[in-house]
């Protein structure tokens, strides 16, 4: 039952009640005004630091005065009882706008630009949210925002509540930063995650991270990607990417190092204009290189149905080094989490009236959820809705999967196609020549490969064969690669780089080196560095402005291979800029020591590359993912973290990953398999189920498939 007074307030309804607070609408007789008071539950009076505790931080909290900040009129005790008292919201909160429709781009700006100078004026004073999320983002009658229970997220936590790292763990698992997450020490950059994870689900309607249970979201925090906005809402402009993408970085030194940076980015898009991107400053760190190609991250917020995902299993060795005993521990001991934040987790419970939200159960085995909390408005609050029910894995591999419906590989030296699902295998040479850099023309009918010294051109259907430049045998034919735009092609001849336009009647008539500089093309890269002269493997970004290469270079007088990213926008050989280069002094891989070599690779176009290390049959190794922006590399090993792997490929969306696998286990008996899998279930502990393909298809072990996924035609 409500009380009737507390302390001098007079109780006329109860707004909601959560995990750790319920919230009542009441009067103040001194001021003839309605409030909303706060209460927080008398056992958390059961520590003797608390009392001290409390005080100290609620006249932290109360001294908060900014006018986007809901003000906290007053801080006491009823029957031992905490309590606050704060402004009544009478206009709603963001969850419920949200739960109406997507926000305009311009009405997130606007709305950001408010908030972002409270959060920043609380940070200075050492403040922070801990649990920013819609429902604690009220406005008042004329639809201005205000960011509410500041800071009451740390009064709450009790100190008995700790984990294995010494520190409880606050917030609702749908906006918690992967620092906060863990266990970790937080300040305001932790608070700006969460405003790009509320930035994008104003945006699309929906949180970035959803699952069927908090703790899956929790870990995708940690683990995950962060998602591409454009996927869930393409009318938004291809400039928002980097924004969410920096805000929402795992590494809080990658962030913008405060709310206005982030604010004054987002308006910048708003207004058609490209946003300017400062190294993060964070005192004692040395500023990161925030250089970037393209725009976006690869790999989706939820893992799509597929044949290839089975059962999930325990988490992987890299997950744990990822989240640290602290995640084991988590799951473990599920109620060691704090996850109402000590305060209720729902839209606007400071200073809304609904109909009270149900207080959920705590479980054994799982942490305490959050609660949906009562809105700003006299209207009853939406129920909160069911978590999404997994869609369990077809059998039959549909069409289409990660943008591509059909792929190409090499295999005894022959040409091959088939359907995703390993359904119409068919041969679409039979020459038995050697072949290398298999890729799918813009027609998505045609493919081309080198053979030997000749440029060659396949049809998909029929299999005629042609010969698009063939050269002397004197000559050294490694790559060629055609740019997303489709308006140029990387050729490595001699070992020399030509950036020349794509124009396949141009190319029938070159028969030298010569030729392909007669071709004017935006960069003839025929003289410099080693790396230009040695260069072999091209691959694009996705804005065709970059070119990345693989090529033999020198670390400490020995020759090792490395990939390095150059911006070729400018058009002038003096003018080209190193974007990155790596392994070089960023990372060393596992046994690169004695085999220096990356026998296959791929880039999203974007920041992430994935590559092979050297360890058996000629090229199979390990599999890596390399972060360019952060410049850190990872062993994912996908197949129960087991070697080996060989020519990594994304799919055409960036959201599935194809790979070649050998299991080290089987010796001189390992087949040959192919996987492909969704980017974001790599390193969950789900187990995957190789394409079908012919008993002992491959005859030489050591030959790399080289795939080649058709993309899906519009």
């Amino acid at each position: 039952m409500k009380p009737e007074q507390i302390g001098r307030y007079e109780v006329k309804s109860e707004l909601g009640r959560g995990g750790m607070a319920t919230v009542y609408k009441a009067y103040d007789p001194r001021f003839e005004r309605e409030v909303a008071v706060k209460v927080l539950p008398r056992e958390m009076l059961h520590d003797p630091q608390f009392r001290v505790r409390f005080e100290r931080e609620a006249k932290t909290v109360a001294s908060l005065e900014h006018p986007a900040i809901v003000p906290v009129y007053d801080v006491g005790e009823e029957d031992g009882q905490p309590y606050f008292v704060m402004r009544y919201m009478t206009g709603g909160s963001l969850s419920e706008r949200i739960k109406s429709n997507s926000l305009s781009l311009a009405d997130t700006a606007k709305i950001i630009e408010r908030l972002a100078s409270a959060l920043d004026e609380a940070h200075a004073k050492g403040v922070v949210h801990r649990d920013l999320k819609p429902g604690n983002i009220l406005f008042d009658h004329i639809s201005e925002p205000y960011v509410s229970d500041f800071g009451i997220a740390k009064i709450a936590q009790a100190p008995g509540s700790a984990t294995v790292t010494g520190g409880g763990i606050i917030g609702t698992p749908a906006y918690m930063s992967p620092e906060q997450a863990q266990g970790d020490k937080v300040d305001g950059r932790s608070d700006i995650y969460a405003l790009g994870v509320i930035v994008f689900e104003m945006l699309t309607g929906r949180q970035p991270y959803e699952s069927d249970t908090p703790m899956a979201v929790v870990v995708k925090h940690i683990t995950d990607p962060v998602p591409h906005i454009l996927d869930s809402n393409p009318n938004l402009p291809a400039e928002i990417e980097p924004v969410i993408e920096r805000a929402m970085a795992k590494n809080r030194d990658e962030r913008y190092p405060n709310a206005k940076e982030f604010s004054q980015a987002l308006t910048a898009v708003a207004k058609g204009e490209s946003p300017t991107f400062t190294p993060a400053s964070v005192p004692g760190k040395k500023a990161a290189d925030k250089t970037r190609v393209a725009s976006h991250p690869a790999g989706p917020t939820q893992v799509a149905a597929h044949p290839s995902i089975a059962k999930s299993g325990g988490f992987p060795l890299w997950v744990l080094g990822l989240g640290g005993l602290v995640l084991l521990a988590i799951l473990v001991v599920g109620g060691i989490f704090l996850l109402g934040g000590g305060i209720p987790t729902s839209p606007a419970a400071t200073a809304t009236e609904t109909a009270p939200a149900p207080t959920p159960e705590a479980s054994v085995t799982e942490p305490v959820l959050p609660v949906e909390e009562p809105t700003a408005t006299d209207a009853p609050a939406s129920p909160t809705p069911e978590p999404p029910t997994p869609t369990p894995s077809p059998e039959p591999v549909p069409q289409g999967i990660g943008g591509a419906d059909l792929l190409a590989f090499v295999a005894n030296n022959e040409i091959w196609v088939m359907n995703l699902d390993g359904n119409d295998l068919r041969a679409l040479t039979n020459d038995g020549v050697p072949k290398s850099d298999l890729q799918w023309l813009p027609d998505n009918k045609t493919l081309v490969y080198i053979a030997g010294k000749n440029i060659h051109l396949v049809e998909a259907e029929t299999g005629r064969v042609d010969v698009l430049a063939s050269f002397s045998s004197s000559s050294i034919l490694d790559a060629f690669r055609i740019s997303p735009d489709t308006q140029q092609v990387a050729i490595s001849f001699n070992r020399k780089i030509f950036i020349v336009p794509f124009d396949l009647d141009a190319i029938r008539q070159v028969r030298s080196e010569q030729g392909f500089a007669n071709l004017q093309g935006c960069v003839s890269y025929t003289a410099g560095t080693q790396a230009a002269q040695a260069a072999r493997e091209y691959r694009w970004s996705s804005d065709s402005k970059s070119v990345a290469w693989l090529y033999a270079g020198l670390i400490d007088g020995r020759s090792v291979d490395l990939i390095r990213v150059v911006d070729i926008s400018s058009c002038r050989v003096e003018t080209l800029r190193l974007v990155n280069e790596f392994p070089a002094q960023y990372f060393t891989p596992r046994g690169y020591g004695s085999n220096p070599f990356i026998p296959g690779y791929d880039w999203d176009g974007d920041f992430l590359f994935l590559f092979n290390t050297f360890i058996r049959n000629s090229g199979w190794g390990d599999l890596y993912e390399y972060n360019m922006e952060l410049r850190k590399a990872n062993i994912i090993n996908p197949i129960d973290e087991r070697c080996c792997y060989r020519d990594p490929l994304w799919s055409p969306d960036k959201r599935y990953v194809f790979f070649a696998f050998q299991d080290i286990d089987a010796g001189f008996d390992a087949q040959t398999e192919f996987y492909y899998i969704p980017y974001a279930a790599i390193g969950t502990g789900a187990t995957f189920e190789p394409i079908p393909l012919p008993e002992d298809f491959y005859k030489d072990s050591k030959e790399p498939p080289q795939p080649a996924l058709r993309p899906v035609q519009p």
